[in-house]
């Protein structure tokens, strides 16, 4: 058994705080009229989530190492998720076999930084209803539902 780095609770912190504050965030918005247990259950539920989420990364040898550039992805969700949700209902309706399975590349970068950046993006991706990926074995392959470009898949791929 090897001795804890040096730093030990800080790097906890680093990582755990993050998915705490997201998940938590993320419970209270879907709360149509938030009270204070219902905030304090989220906080709670957050932060056990946060805690296995750190658990699954340590159990499959994760080493993510995360860019702050790519928080400009999220600038592109809402316009895209808008303009995907009428373009995919209409979609759906007309053809309910449509889609198709995509290759998206990803840029050569370091082990780490490579696996944070498939992560984060298939995170990204989730959160627009004409795409959803499916694997990333080395780039990610997706399946698109609508044709032409996609503005968040744009940005990934930078």
């Amino acid at each position: 058994m090897t001795a804890p780095d040096a730093g030990y609770p800080a790097l906890v912190l680093l990582e755990v705080l993050p998915w705490w504050l997201g998940l938590t965030g993320l419970w209270v918005l879907t709360l149509s009229t938030p009270s204070l247990p219902e905030i304090a259950v989220a906080a709670v539920a957050g932060l056990l989530c946060a805690f296995a989420a750190r658990a699954a990364r340590r159990a499959v040898g994760g080493a993510w190492r995360f860019r702050i550039r790519w928080v400009r992805w999220l600038l592109t969700l809402p316009w895209t998720a808008v303009r995907e949700s009428a373009l995919a209902l209409v979609k759906v309706v007309r053809h309910p076999r449509a889609g198709r399975f995509d290759t998206v590349r990803l840029p050569g970068e370091p082990e780490a930084v490579h696996d944070a950046r498939a992560a984060a993006a298939a995170v990204v991706i989730g959160c627009t209803p004409g795409t959803m990926v499916v694997a990333s074995p080395d780039d990610l392959v997706v399946h698109r539902l609508l044709d032409g470009d996609s503005r968040v898949l744009d940005e990934v791929r930078r």
